[in-house]
């Protein structure tokens, strides 16, 4: 790689869940990045080819990180390969680099709707070119990989390369989960969203596989989440491997090693396999040390010893105390009923817990009609599914 491509000014699309772009714009801040611009489930920054190992391991709520190549207005075919042809992917991929064109997203005001003719056209477009700049009739493409995405919108066409591969929410501690885990980079941005910090008590009842307590101990402990998996960028010869380590080095000196920790994280669940689950997938993370999780139905929390004697803890009295939790919605006919129930004895808990705040995402319609006027709630996407976070202070109670 050339100096002058070292230090050549990229544009950085970090992709995260609708709604929490607030997160993820705090989140870039602390790494020292400068934010150029932010629109729906999309903040960009500004940084160089050598920032994509910093950016991939460090970022909790990011679900990919991708380069903005080009963009331009696009409302023909012709158009679109004319202005494809002339983005400048030899800088990236080499004479015998895999190129796919693995998306080809746009939005329903744009006049090329088809995104597999779209995406046909980029990647012929870019074979022309690479041809060409290569002075070759054949492209093995038998070496490395190389994503491009595209995505239109309001006819204006982006070209993305994605330097993360597998998302950002595969972390590898979760090898078993339930019927409908959240993603861990929406765990992380929740915890984030209802401001736990360290020495926080922090309880999820519906915890499932245990993804929002383990969120939460990765970031008591400041554990790098993404530090173990591999990132399809690190095949590519235009970053050098002793970034890439040097990065990682960095990471890892900034875990707590404070082995005094207590346990202040607790996850409960109904389902005992569940909680067998949470525990290894805990474990594999490495911060099982610091969470509790016991099976416990929503109806007996208010009751149960460990809740109990959070209460009665003279020590923990300051302490801010934050149920968070993903209940069923209910989305399936057949489990309205008994999901109005779980709602129902939610909110016995949060009349009983007098200190404890209490923070529930879900797309429930009753939500409020059972729990009454929240004191703030946000919307945010689940996957597809339109959800809220619905937030109760505990001070409300008083």
């Amino acid at each position: 790689m050339s100096l002058e491509f070292a230090k050549e000014e990229l544009t950085f699309i970090l992709i995260c869940h609708f709604g929490l772009e607030k997160i993820l714009k705090s989140e870039v801040r602390n790494l020292g990045f400068a934010i150029t611009d932010v629109v729906d489930g999309e903040v960009k920054v500004k940084g160089t080819i050598n920032d994509i190992p910093k950016l991939n391991y460090n970022l909790r709520t990011a679900e990919r990180v991708m380069i903005e190549i080009n963009s331009f207005k696009a409302m023909v075919p012709d158009e679109l390969y004319e202005n494809a042809k002339k983005c400048e992917i030899e800088k990236f991929v080499p004479i015998n680099g895999e190129f796919p064109v693995t998306k080809a997203n746009q939005d329903k005001n744009s006049v090329l709707k088809s995104s597999m003719a779209n995406q046909k056209t980029v990647k012929k477009a870019f074979v022309e070119r690479l041809k060409n700049i290569y002075k070759t009739d054949v492209l093995s493409e038998d070496k490395g990989k190389y994503p491009f995405r595209v995505k239109f919108n309001k006819n204006i066409c982006s070209i993305r390369l994605d330097t993360t591969g597998d998302s950002l929410h595969k972390r590898g501690y979760r090898i078993k989960a339930g019927l409908a885990p959240i993603e861990e980079t929406l765990a992380a941005a929740l915890i984030k969203l209802v401001e736990y910090k360290k020495g926080d008590i922090l309880v999820d009842p519906f915890c499932g596989s245990g993804t929002i307590p383990i969120e939460a101990a990765l970031i008591t402990r400041n554990m790098p989440v993404s530090i173990d998996r591999a990132f399809v960028s690190e095949t590519w010869d235009i970053i050098d491997k002793s970034i890439w380590k040097n990065e990682r080095d960095i990471a890892i000196k900034k875990i707590y090693k404070n082995d005094e920790d207590k346990i202040k994280i607790y996850g409960f669940d109904i389902d005992s396999q569940m909680i067998k689950i949470a525990n290894e997938n805990a474990k594999r993370a490495g911060v099982d040390d610091i969470i509790h999780f016991e099976v416990c139905d929503i109806k007996d929390l208010a009751s149960n010893k460990i809740i109990k004697d959070i209460i009665d803890d003279e020590k923990l009295k300051l302490n801010k105390k934050i149920i968070l939790t993903n209940p069923p919605y209910g989305v399936r006919l057949e489990d309205k009923d008994s999901v109005v129930s779980i709602y129902e004895n939610l909110k016995k808990v949060y009349d009983e817990l007098q200190c404890f705040d209490m923070n529930i995402i879900t797309s429930f319609e009753n939500m409020q009609k059972i729990f009454g006027k929240e004191h703030k709630n946000r919307k945010i996407y689940n996957g597809m599914i339109k959800t809220y976070i619905y937030s109760y202070l505990g001070s409300d109670k008083v």
